[in-house]
């Protein structure tokens, strides 16, 4: 599977591209809100996308990504779990939510789920 991985902190990008390639996956890493827009053009199977990232925000970044009609699963990483911050990945268009830290394992169940068959991408 082919994941986009929009991160900018380098330990979990560290993290999170091990557990992935582990299990197979070919991970792209982009660091910032516009490249991670820009990357998302081409053909990604999963879009891992976290919330406060700098240039442009996840938010707004999925946001686009949903008006340009993206169709990809977009999961939402964020160390913030308060219930408004929740809503506001449901509304922006992401799939799911993660919160951080994100252990490897559920790294690789969340990959499986949202790309499950069956799984209705939003927007």
């Amino acid at each position: 599977m082919r994941i986009l991985l929009v991160e900018d902190d380098p330990m979990n990008v560290e993290l999170f591209e091990s557990a992935l390639e582990t299990d197979g996956h070919e991970v792209v890493t982009e660091r910032d809100g516009e490249a991670g827009e820009r990357r998302a053009s081409d053909q990604f199977d999963l879009i891992l996308l976290d919330i406060q990232l700098p240039k442009k925000s996840g938010l707004d970044v999925c946001r686009s990504l949903r008006a340009r009609g993206v169709r990809t699963p977009i999961v939402a990483l964020s160390a913030s779990v308060l219930p408004d911050e929740v809503a506001r990945t449901t509304s922006a268009g992401f799939d799911s939510f993660l919160s951080k830290p994100i252990s490897p394992r559920e790294l690789r169940v969340a990959v499986r789920r949202a790309v499950a068959p069956g799984h209705a991408a939003a927007g």
